[in-house]
Parts: structure tokens; sequence; C-alpha cells
């Protein structure tokens, strides 16, 4: 995914399994045309609501797919809670998903044993977690001087939580498959 035509063939591939997913021809058809007709932020958002409507069970993988996809597109603040409120196909054990949303709160990097320059002054949110080898991906941002976090994450922060010293890389935010991809290297 690092390179753009892998990123272009992934993201292909993502839609055509997502439209598999919905309840109809008809959904799927359109759910592909917002794509093809570069309305991604309408596909999303048809997307979640027919997963919901329609009680279709989704993997924790795919949710963690729908979020990072939803992420690319400015559309994750709008989508996140439809995303994780989607029906979870409880027989489909992933060894990613997303984080709680109380684990998934903004913190000083060096709470969470992260000590990078390119982060300081910034806010890490632990965000996806891939259960097998421990990395965590979280997105980092600035925070706006009435309090707030700034809407786009400035970087993408791949580590092992286990402990400090421990591999940590630091994606720029137009990197954010590439920081996907090093997350799913075990699966």
């Amino acid at each position: 995914m690092g390179s753009d035509g892998r990123y272009e063939a992934y993201e292909v591939d993502l839609w055509e399994r997502l439209a598999a997913l919905l309840p109809s021809i008809e959904d799927a058809d359109s759910f592909r045309d917002c794509r093809e007709s570069g309305q991604q932020e309408a596909g999303l958002w048809m997307l979640t609501q027919r997963l919901i409507e329609h009680q279709v069970p989704i993997s924790d993988r795919i949710r963690a797919e729908i979020e990072v996809l939803a992420e690319q597109w400015g559309e994750r603040l709008a989508r996140h809670d439809e995303i994780t409120s989607c029906v979870r196909d409880s027989e489909n054990e992933e060894s990613i998903r997303l984080l709680p949303d109380d684990r998934s709160m903004p913190v000083d990097p060096a709470q969470v044993g992260i000590a990078a320059p390119a982060l300081a002054g910034l806010f890490v949110v632990p965000w996806i977690e891939c259960l097998q080898c421990g990395r965590v991906l979280a997105r980092a941002h600035v925070q706006e001087p009435w309090g707030d976090l700034r809407y786009l994450a400035a970087h993408y922060v791949v580590w092992h939580h286990a402990g400090p010293g421990d591999e940590l890389q630091i994606f720029d935010e137009p990197d954010l498959q590439s920081a996907f991809e090093l997350l799913l290297a075990c699966s």
C-alpha cells in the first residue's frame, strides 16, 4: 500500500469487498458508483447506513478498514459512531480491531512510552491495535488554541505498546496507508 499503484489496487479491492456486504445489488452498484464518480464521502455514508439498517455483521478487521478509509477521505469523525455501532461478526476472530473509545483518549506521547522529537507538542490518540503482535496505530494531532485537537492528523504512529524502546515508526499525514499496512503486516 505504500506506493500509489499498490494503494489504488488495495482501495479498489476494499470497495469491492465492502460492496459485497451490502444487502442488495442496487446498493452495491450505487456504492461502486460513488467511488467511480469521486463521491467517496457519499459512498461511505451509504455503506454505514445500509450496514446498520440491515444489521449486517462485519468483522473487526472490516470495521478497522472502513474507519481507515473514512479517515483517508476526511469522514472519520462523521462516520466513527456509525462504524462502531455496526453489528460485530462474532464468528470471525480477527487480530486487528478499533480500540474502544475509552482507550482512544488523546495523551502526551511520553505517557504511552513514545519519545520522538517529531511528536513534540502533539497529542497521540491510540486508534487501532493488532492483537497478535501488540502494535498500535495512532493518530498524532496538534492541539488548537481553544483546546480541541486539529481535525486532520499531522502524523500516524505505529509502535509496540509492550514498553518504551520498542519499535516506533512515524508516518506523515499522506502516508496513512503505509502506517496501516505496517499494522497489518503480521496478520
